[in-house]
C-alpha cells in the first residue's frame, strides 16, 4: 500500500485544530503530521484547501441491521457501538470486518443481549433473549455474554417511559438490586456497564448502582444543576441520543436533513422516506421531550461530565444520523469542537479503543475529510468530501448507483 499526502489541509485531530497542515498515511496508519512535509515519489496526494481532515468518527449507541455498517462508514463513522443485539449477528459482522470486505463497512463492538426481565423492555419485543430477575443470576448472566463475545455489559432500567408507549402498556424493569449486581459482576470481569434509563429519577438510581455510562439522557423533565453535578460527582459518561429523542418526538427539523442535496443524493430509500414523513409531520410522536433532554445535556455539560455522541440508529439513519447529533448537541451548548471531540477522542478513550478517535502518528488511518470548517460551523461535517479506512479510499458514490 503507497502512501497518501493530505497537503494543505485544517486538521481536527480530535480535540482541536492543529497548528500542521500536512497528513502522511502509509501502511493503513498514520505516518507524520507535521508543516510542508516533503512528498514521496509515487504518492498519492490529496489537496485540502478549503477543507478539514477529521478522525473516523464513532457512534457511541447504535443498533446494527441490515446494511447499517456499510451505511454508516460511507458518512464518515468508521465505528459503531452496538448497545444490543443478537450474538450470532455481531460475531457475523466482526468477520466481515476483518476480511476482505472489512474497508467497506464500519468497525463494530457490542454489547450483545442487554439485562433485562422477561416481558422488559427488549424482551417483549424478542422473548427468546436471555433474562434475569434476582441479583444471584448475575454473575452467570455476565458470564454468558463474555462467551457469547459481549465487549461490554448493558442493562435496560426501563420504567417504560418510552418502550411502554410505543407498546401501549407499561413494562416490568428490573430491580435495583439486580441493576447493581450485574455492574458489579461486570466490573469482576472489567467491562464497562451503560444503563438504559427514561428518567431523571432512573438515571440517578443507575449512576449510584455503579453504572460507568448512561446510555440515553432521555429523562421525564429538565433537570437542573445538581443532575449534572450528581453524575460528575459518580464518575459517569454520557450518551445523550439526542437524535433519537428527536426521531420518536416526529419533530418536522429532522426533515430538513435531506434539504442538501450532497446529503440528499447519498441517503437510501428507507432513510428519505423518513425524513420526509418528518417534514410532512406525519411522522408517529411519542411523549418524549427534546428540550428536557437538551437541558440534560447542559446540566451534565456544565459540570464536566464526558458526553459520547450517539444516535440510537436501529432501522433508519445510519451515518448521517451522527451528524445531525452533532449538530443537535451543539444547539444544546457544546462548542462545535466539544461535539466533534464527542464523537471522536472521547468515546474512543472512554471505550478503550486506542488505536483510533485522534489523528497522530502511529494511530490507524480512518479519516474523514470535509468541505469547509466544522470547528466553526458544525453542519460543515456532513459535506463529506472523502472516506478512508485504514487509509483505504472508501467508494461513496451516490445510493441510487451504489452496488453494496
Amino acid at each position: 500500500m503507497g502512501r497518501t499526502i493530505f497537503r494543505n489541509v485544517r486538521v481536527f485531530d480530535g480535540q482541536c485544530v492543529r497548528a500542521e497542515d500536512t497528513v502522511v498515511v502509509a501502511s493503513g496508519r498514520i505516518e507524520a503530521v507535521g508543516s510542508e512535509l516533503p512528498v514521496p515519489g509515487g504518492a498519492e496526494v490529496v489537496e485540502g484547501g478549503g477543507r478539514t481532515l477529521l478522525p473516523g468518527l464513532i457512534d457511541a449507541h447504535t443498533h446494527v441491521v441490515g446494511d447499517a455498517l456499510r451505511q454508516a462508514l460511507r458518512w464518515g463513522v468508521g465505528t459503531e457501538l452496538d448497545m444490543a443485539n443478537f450474538p450470532d449477528a455481531v460475531a457475523a459482522a466482526k468477520k466481515e470486518q476483518d476480511g476482505p470486505l472489512g474497508s467497506s463497512i464500519a468497525d463494530l463492538r457490542s454489547a450483545g443481549c442487554a439485562a433485562t426481565v422477561p416481558g422488559g423492555h427488549g424482551s417483549a419485543r424478542f422473548p427468546d433473549i436471555p433474562t434475569l430477575t434476582e441479583p444471584e443470576e448475575a454473575a452467570g448472566f455476565v458470564e454468558a455474554r463474555v462467551a457469547e463475545g459481549s465487549d461490554y455489559i448493558k442493562v435496560h432500567y426501563d420504567d417504560g417511559q418510552v418502550s411502554g408507549r410505543m407498546h401501549g402498556t407499561e413494562l416490568p424493569v428490573i430491580r435495583k438490586a439486580t441493576m447493581a449486581a450485574v455492574i458489579a459482576a461486570a466490573r469482576d470481569r472489567g467491562l464497562l456497564t451503560l444503563v438504559h434509563t427514561g428518567t431523571v429519577r432512573a438515571a440517578l438510581d443507575a449512576v449510584e448502582a455503579g453504572a460507568h455510562g448512561l446510555a440515553h439522557l432521555l429523562v421525564d423533565e429538565a433537570p437542573g444543576q445538581r443532575f449534572g453535578e450528581a453524575l460528575a460527582r459518580h464518575g459517569v459518561f454520557a450518551v445523550p441520543t439526542l437524535t433519537m429523542v428527536e426521531l420518536f418526538s416526529g419533530s418536522p427539523a429532522l426533515g430538513t436533513l435531506a434539504d442538501d442535496e450532497t446529503v440528499a443524493r447519498h441517503l437510501c430509500a428507507p432513510d428519505r422516506e423518513l425524513l420526509e414523513r418528518h417534514r410532512r409531520g406525519a411522522a408517529r410522536r411519542l411523549g418524549v421531550d427534546l428540550g428536557a433532554a437538551q437541558a440534560a445535556v447542559r446540566s451534565a455539560h456544565a459540570a464536566g461530565v464526558p458526553l459520547l455522541a450517539g444516535t440510537d440508529s436501529v432501522m433508519w439513519l445510519h451515518g448521517i444520523g451522527l451528524h445531525r447529533e452533532l449538530e443537535l448537541l451543539v444547539q444544546a451548548g457544546l462548542t462545535p469542537c466539544e461535539a466533534l471531540t464527542a464523537a471522536t477522542a472521547t468515546p474512543a478513550a472512554v471505550f478503550s479503543l486506542t488505536d483510533r478517535g485522534r489523528i497522530a502518528p502511529g494511530l490507524r488511518a480512518d479519516l474523514l475529510l470535509v468541505d469547509g470548517d466544522p470547528t466553526r460551523d458544525i453542519r460543515a461535517s456532513r459535506a463529506v468530501s472523502g472516506v478512508w479506512k485504514r487509509g483505504v479510499r472508501v467508494v461513496r458514490q451516490p445510493v441510487e448507483d451504489a452496488r453494496g
